[in-house]
């Protein structure tokens, strides 16, 4: 039976090994934090997007992302209304204003106003009896997600946005994105007046197709109906497009994503720093055990279990940090942060990676120690 002789090393020098522990577990715990706003940034882009029920989305050519949406043509929802497949159309505005408090000092907050037509079949079933308080004139639903800026989510409540005075008339749940504090849901009517335009501008139209209908084609017969002006998604197509666009294009997901990349280095630079000094103060006790016989694989096989325990230590209270910084996060943002199995099996396969890494660089000294010259 042999001594579980780097398990023995690492308990030897409990303060070394603790302060190795609660250096590694905080770069971890730093890679948490990023992925973290990274996955909250992928989801929070596309809060709009899956908040309706639809199948189709029809926008302008320009589309980029949601905070940049373009205008088209209503008229492009009247010539789709005839193509076979087609079951009910939806024109949808989205806009930023500001809200304006008078409760609390007239404190002023970003607000995404969303333009509807109030067909209750587009939104969940939840909220369509609330949907109904929108056919008075300036009445808005409020997300109860909203920045507690917004004040007292209270029904009947007269606040301003963008300098008209609203009431509210329902609160839904939808979340808060990076682009506002909250959001409203009105009627095109009331969207019109706070925010004028020309009535036949719209940025999008969902379309949710006849039972039995295949999205793909139907897809199809609207891109051979419709000119060029606009172009046509799937649901799922439009929610991948603005998730990888605000990841891989917008500066916040790069940010993210070079953040973690640090953490993951600084997490294996002191890996490495806390094997390399182990493994020097005991190079003549591995270079003897090479002498007595045990074989090379035996000796690193110490060297990398110890990794191992190092990371496998400092694994359990990062886990457990950041739930606790994801849930004050939320209580300071309203921008809800989530462990998920991804993300938790993520950060655990770069600390395997981080331990591998910088147990084979520091076992480097091993390999070259000859016991002749250490004794």
């Amino acid at each position: 039976m042999r001594i579980p002789l780097a398990w023995h090393n690492t308990l030897q020098n409990k303060k070394r090994s603790l302060a190795a522990v609660a250096g590694i577990a905080f770069s971890l715990l730093l890679i948490f934090m990023q992925l973290g706003f990274l996955n909250t940034a992928k989801t929070n882009s596309t809060i709009v997007y899956n908040y309706f029920v639809y199948d189709l989305i029809i926008t302008s050519n320009q589309f980029e992302s949601l905070d940049s949406a373009h205008f088209f043509d209503r008229a492009r929802l009247l010539q789709s209304r005839v193509v076979p497949g087609v079951a009910r159309i939806a024109p949808l505005n989205t806009s930023s204003h500001r809200w304006r408090d008078p409760e609390n000092n007239d404190r002023r907050s970003s607000c995404m106003m969303i333009g509807f037509d109030l067909n209750p079949a587009f939104v969940p079933a939840q909220d369509r009896e609330s949907l109904k308080t929108l056919t008075q004139r300036d009445t808005v639903m409020v997300d109860t997600f909203s920045h507690p800026d917004y004040g007292r989510m209270v029904v009947g409540r007269e606040v301003s946005l963008r300098s008209r005075p609203v009431t509210i008339s329902a609160l839904y749940e939808m979340g808060v994105g990076f682009q506002t504090k909250g959001s409203v849901i009105t009627s095109n009517d009331t969207y019109s007046a706070i925010y004028p335009r020309s009535s036949r501008e719209v940025i999008f139209g969902l379309v949710q197709i006849t039972p039995g209908a295949d999205p793909l084609e139907v897809k199809r017969r609207l891109r051979e109906s419709l000119p060029n002006d606009v172009v046509i998604f799937t649901k799922q197509e439009l929610v991948e497009r603005e998730s990888d666009y605000y990841v891989n294009v917008k500066p916040i997901g790069i940010m993210f994503r070079a953040g973690a990349f640090v953490a993951f280095c600084v997490g294996g630079v002191i890996l490495y720093q806390v094997l390399s000094s182990e493994i020097s103060n005991r190079l003549r006790e591995l270079a003897t055990l090479r002498a007595v016989g045990f074989t090379d694989f035996y000796v690193y096989s110490v060297g990398v279990q110890q990794a191992v325990i190092f990371a496998a230590l400092s694994y359990g209270p990062a886990f457990g940090f950041s739930l606790l910084t994801y849930h004050l996060v939320y209580l300071a943002s309203h921008i809800p942060m989530f462990m998920t199995w991804p993300l938790s099996l993520t950060v655990f396969g770069l600390a395997v990676i981080m331990t591998t890494v910088s147990s084979v660089l520091a076992l480097q000294k091993v390999k070259r120690a000859d016991p002749a010259d250490l004794f």
